[in-house]
């Protein structure tokens, strides 16, 4: 099964989010300005959360798929508050392109400001580890 996993993040967050999912699926995370040169079966798609909107990266990266290229699409983000519309943003931009999203989704806070520093710490990386485990258990 090929997995791959790709991101956009403005401070880091969604980085490190991305990169424990990618170790966990032993890939390598790549920003969304790489794109996806074979299938993927699974896609790891993760972006930041601004005013309950996903980043203008990520959507330009969903807009680029094709479904011949994607089996199905998985969306994790990180937020300093909740994940507003994101999923159902990246949801009904994948389905336009006529790729599936899975209902399963990953969200937690990062560091804005002063708000949710140390965020993601250690417990959120190992959550989002034990996420993509359960996605890729077959």
């Amino acid at each position: 099964m090929r997995i791959a996993v790709r991101y956009y993040s403005r401070g880091g967050a969604t980085e490190k989010v991305a990169k424990a999912i990618a170790r966990e699926a032993g890939e390598r995370a790549l920003a969304t300005d790489k794109p996806l040169e074979k299938k993927a079966d699974i896609l790891f798609i993760g972006s930041g959360v601004y005013k309950g909107h996903i980043d203008g990266h990520v959507k330009a990266f969903i807009e680029g798929l094709t479904p011949d290229k994607v089996g199905k699409a998985v969306f994790f983000s990180t937020a300093m508050l909740g994940g507003g519309h994101s999923d159902e943003e990246v949801r009904k931009l994948l389905a336009e392109k006529g790729i599936s999203m899975d209902t399963r989704t990953f969200h937690c806070h990062g560091k804005f400001l002063f708000f949710h520093r140390g965020h993601p710490d250690e417990k959120d990386l190992l959550d989002a580890e034990i996420f993509a485990r359960k996605i890729i258990k077959k």
